[in-house]
């Protein structure tokens, strides 16, 4: 009975560390700083000489914690929802950025972030990718961006299918070193006048439910192969 007793315990032990790693895993902050763009600093200016109420930047002026590539940053308030666009459904910040600028000259521009990373982890930026009808032809003016981190890199397109389209999309990278740029690039060769995007994260990569099962189930087979190996011999003694 000893033995059964130490294999239960053993098995209670795994079961909570797993509970420990995966809720921890799960509840781990972003790393990215302002990724919902909630902070538009002092620069930004309301353009209601446009007759909306959007916000844009002075000389390409980006967004507290954020850096410019090229040009062309143009923020959209939702307050008044500018021609049905409005930040992603996903977003508590009233703020998107629109890559292509406000008066969508290309070459598009971007942003991009230096964030603190642990050498050799896997981690998953996700962000949201926004498309309008409104600015967009549903065939031709496909939303696209470049993300890259890492030397991981990947083209996103998204095709609205309203004035106010969001997808959340992703890219999984393994960290070099203990810090790591991430880039949004807007894609020039598309037609697209809108490019949105928000609700920018990243975060360490941890097991999909299904491999904390396997690993749960792992632990448990060594314990109970341990368990019979130690009870036979006591059981043929008797």
């Amino acid at each position: 009975m000893s033995h059964l007793s130490d294999y239960r315990s053993l098995a209670a032990a795994a079961i909570a560390a797993i509970a420990t790693l995966a809720a921890s895993g799960a509840g781990a902050a972003t790393l990215v700083n302002n990724g919902d763009f909630a902070n538009i600093g002092t620069i930004w200016v309301n353009n209601t000489g446009l007759g909306s109420d959007d916000i844009q930047s002075a000389l390409a002026t980006p967004p507290p914690g954020w850096t410019v590539v090229g040009n062309n940053e143009f923020w959209f308030s939702s307050d008044n929802n500018y021609s049905g666009i409005a930040s992603s459904p996903l977003n508590g910040s009233m703020y998107a950025i629109d890559l292509t600028g406000q008066t969508n000259s290309k070459p598009y521009g971007g942003l991009q972030q230096t964030i603190v990373t642990t050498p050799g982890q896997a981690y998953v930026l996700t962000f949201d990718l926004g498309s309008s009808l409104r600015w967009n032809n549903s065939t031709t003016g496909l939303a696209a961006l470049t993300a890259s981190a890492a030397g991981s890199s990947q083209l996103f397109t998204l095709a609205p299918s309203s004035n106010n389209t969001w997808a959340t999309e992703t890219l999984n990278f393994i960290a070099t070193g203990g810090s790591t740029t991430i880039e949004f690039l807007a894609d020039s060769s598309y037609t697209s006048e809108y490019t949105g995007l928000d609700n920018v994260n990243v975060s360490s990569a941890v097991p999909e439910p299904s491999t904390w099962a396997m690993l749960l189930l792992g632990f448990a087979g060594v314990g109970f192969m341990t368990y019979r190996r130690k009870a036979k011999p006591a059981l043929m003694a008797v």
